[in-house]
């Protein structure tokens, strides 16, 4: 593209809402794996293929280092990417359909096969999976930055991003267990449920392709070149970054401590279903929050402080929730009303933070002249992935060394766990997650002061 066309280009442009419902497409169809892995692959493994809980949380340790390895490099590929589809669309067109083949190959075991051959299966393909969900993800991520540098569409873009998101966690919450149970129960229950939501996932994938464009240009020649490893130099000082980075490490502990919650409920309350309908809420109130940042965003000088309040919200709710008897009528009431609560944080806090992700681009190219959306963002989900892989294997290896045993009446010791994991220790998280996002300093005016000098250097339009 030559300089007269770029100049024509309005890369500040305020997109419209069918653009917007586009991109949103995307994480809907991609949470119809992820958020399926998230809440069912450990006690599918557990409970399901019978495999010990020590061994699965090493597996799924092992499997989570090896995603986060995978996602800076994956990010640096795709900022290298020139394409006539952008930088980052391409490697979504070409990896979601594998991506959704490995999330049905993921979900199948069978009893016949030793329980050594179950565990390789499950790691094996859970390995190439978590590879094909990263390249198609995290790609999707940084698309954001190449589709506008207007901030609060960023924002907007990640709110409608994260209300496609809770959409597809409320339709896994509320039908998961029901497809499971409606198709044979068991393992073939699982692989079925995978299949028919993998199913549901293509033509989104699909929309989301053909609704996006990267219309940004960086003109690569005005920055700095480096290599991948030169690449790790923006970090250093980069406190925007960093910042972010703190609470997806935070967001990824919580999501291990979340891992308790269906034990929790199927043990402590003694009704499975509680988990199925409570995150149904959940998930529900998770796209309130998640549609309501689009508006909440433009009340706000800086986007942190919005992040900060939504993670607050998740503290205190989860805190409450660890003293709530779940077992009585007027218990579990207040514990939907807690768990509701929850939600609405959580979809605001995504809805929020996704949309910062964006900015610090502008702010690293600004500051170490180096364009690298897909870099920072796998750096940022990088910090997430480590957090889910110490604090999910940990919960699984914490719930073998106190005793737990699939399908038993559980000891009060292993109840107190599946309790303090599901709840206090989520609300702690999220009070150290809260204070990083209230401490940001990338405000709205520090972002256009930033973006107006890029301009005058000749390295924005």
């Amino acid at each position: 593209m030559n300089s007269t066309q770029q100049t024509k280009t309005d890369e500040y442009t305020k997109l419209n809402f069918g653009r917007k419902a586009g991109y949103a497409c995307g994480d809907f169809a991609c949470n119809m794996s992820w958020s399926l892995i998230g809440s069912y692959l450990v006690f599918f493994l557990t409970d399901v293929a019978l495999i010990n809980a020590t061994v699965v949380g090493a597996v799924i340790f092992i499997s989570k280092f090896w995603d986060a390895v995978n996602d800076p490099v994956v990010g640096s590929l795709a900022d290298k990417t020139h394409s006539r589809w952008g930088r980052y669309r391409p490697w979504v067109i070409f990896a979601f359909i594998p991506m959704l083949i490995f999330n049905v190959l993921t979900f199948t075991t069978n009893l016949n096969w030793s329980e050594g051959f179950r565990t390789f299966w499950g790691l094996g393909m859970y390995f190439i999976l978590v590879l094909l969900y990263t390249m198609v993800n995290v790609t999707y991520s940084a698309m954001p930055a190449m589709m506008t540098r207007d901030t609060e569409t960023r924002s907007a873009l990640s709110s409608y991003r994260m209300t496609g998101a809770f959409l597809a966690m409320t339709i896994l919450s509320a039908l998961t267990l029901r497809i499971v149970n409606a198709t044979g129960g068991g393992a073939v229950g699982y692989q079925r449920a995978a299949l028919i939501f993998s199913l549901l996932a293509a033509p989104f994938f699909v929309i989301t392709i053909l609704s996006t464009k990267e219309i940004v240009q960086v003109d690569d020649s005005q920055g700095e070149k480096v290599s991948f490893i030169s690449q790790f130099k923006v970090l250093a000082g980069n406190w925007p970054v960093i910042q972010i980075a703190v609470a997806y490490l935070a967001w990824g502990i919580i999501q291990g401590g979340m891992t308790f919650r269906l034990y929790f409920c199927t043990y402590n309350a003694g009704d499975e279903l509680l988990y199925a309908n409570t995150q149904t809420l959940w998930s529900i109130c998770g796209m309130i929050g998640a549609f309501s940042v689009s508006m909440l965003v433009t009340k706000v000088k800086n986007k942190g402080t919005l992040g900060g309040a939504a993670f607050t919200i998740i503290a205190v709710s989860n805190i409450l929730c660890f003293f709530v008897p779940v077992t009585g009528g007027v218990g579990q009431g207040l514990y939907y009303v807690l768990q509701a609560l929850c939600g609405l944080g959580s979809g605001m806090m995504l809805g929020n933070v996704f949309g910062m992700m964006p900015d610090t681009a502008e702010y690293t190219y600004h500051k170490y002249g180096v364009y690298c959306a897909g870099f920072i963002s796998t750096i940022i989900n990088f910090m997430l992935k480590v957090g889910q892989a110490v604090s999910i294997a940990g919960a699984a290896a914490i719930l073998d060394k106190v005793g737990y045993i699939a399908g038993a009446q559980q000891t009060e010791s292993v109840l107190f766990t599946m309790n303090f994991g599901s709840h206090l220790f989520v609300g702690i998280c999220s009070v150290v997650a809260a204070v990083a996002l209230f401490a940001y300093k990338l405000d709205k005016a520090s972002y256009d002061n930033i973006v107006k000098e890029l301009r005058e250097r000749g390295m924005a339009n």
